[in-house]
């Protein structure tokens, strides 16, 4: 009788072992509890100037689309933006300068990343920032030359085209 149990037992819990890893392998297959999938999309360059970006591959290259949004109450110039890999080792080259956005406007800037292009599906690592003059009219009727910098940070995935 002893065996008998112990046999069942082993048979039992042996089964519920074998579901368990046949379901943790599909999990782990699927992509859903790979690193990549835990890290999620940010665009940062704080609270007055909100954005949001796409990263793809087009052609022999790695393209961003930024959409900046001006939270300021007053209109500004956006002088440069600068966006490059932690390592800046790689940068996105392109952004056009001197660009106005009123208060509450936004505008869509594209660049193309330096180097070879970054793996679709890869998740990427940018700091960067954004240059800008204030043009509020109490300051005077042109934009001062007076510049100012925020600093942000852009991590995404490299999506297919």
């Amino acid at each position: 009788m002893r065996g008998q149990a112990a046999v069942e037992y082993l048979t039992t819990y042996g089964w519920a072992i074998f579901a368990l890893l046949i379901v943790i392998a599909v999990l782990f297959s699927s992509g859903i509890l790979s690193p990549n999938y835990l890290i999620s999309e940010e665009c940062t360059f704080g609270t007055n100037l909100q954005c949001n970006f796409a990263l793809f591959n087009q052609g022999a290259s790695t393209k961003i689309l930024l959409n900046v949004f001006n939270g300021f109450p007053y209109k500004i110039k956006i002088i440069s933006v600068n966006i490059e890999t932690q390592d800046g080792k790689q940068y996105f080259s392109g952004f056009p300068t001197d660009i106005e956005l009123d208060s509450g406007g936004n505008a869509t800037f594209d660049a193309i990343l330096s180097g070879p292009p970054l793996g679709e599906g890869s998740v990427k690592r940018f700091v960067g920032n954004v240059t800008y003059v204030s043009c509020a009219p109490e300051l005077g009727p042109d934009c001062t030359t007076s510049q100012h910098v925020i600093t942000g940070r852009v991590v995404g995935r490299v999506i297919p085209q």
